[in-house]
Order: C-alpha cells, then structure tokens, then sequence
C-alpha cells in the first residue's frame, strides 16, 4: 500500500517509520516542498519519496498531518478527494 502524507512532522514522520517497517511504501509532503525533505527521506531509505501534497494526495491512503490551524489552508489548497 501506498501512504501519502500532508505534512512531514513528528506525527508524519512516526506514522511513514511504522509504516515503512511493515512493507509499505511512504510519500511524504510539506508546504516547503520535496527537496527540503530529502534528508528525511534519505533516512528512511527506499521505500520513502518525497513530493508536493497533490502528489501525496493520490495514494492509496492519505494522511492529514498538519496542525489544527493549518487544516483551512490545506484543504484550501487540495484537490477535492476521489468519490468511491
């Protein structure tokens, strides 16, 4: 499975290293763009990218990680979600 995540802190750090443990593959994103993560990704190894939140945004899951007043901006600046 692939998981997105918007926003690349603690909780998004947390949530990509348990994931990564258990096989899955992580995109990360944050306001400040891809290259300000690489060395994040770079400590996670192979299974971590790094892209822009619209990128991350169609994973298979999607993890909103941001602070409470960031959510607006956000969602402000998101696509809308794929309907099943």
């Amino acid at each position: 499975m692939k998981i997105g995540t918007l926003g690349a802190g603690t909780i998004a750090q947390a949530i990509a290293r348990h994931a990564i443990r258990h096989g899955h593959e992580v995109v990360l994103s944050n306001s400040r763009g891809p290259a300000s993560l690489a060395p994040l990704v770079m400590d996670l190894g192979a299974r971590a990218t790094a892209a822009t939140p619209a990128e991350a945004a169609v994973a298979d899951l999607v993890v909103l990680a941001v602070g409470w007043p960031q959510v607006p901006d956000v969602a402000a600046h998101s696509t809308p979600l794929p309907r099943t």
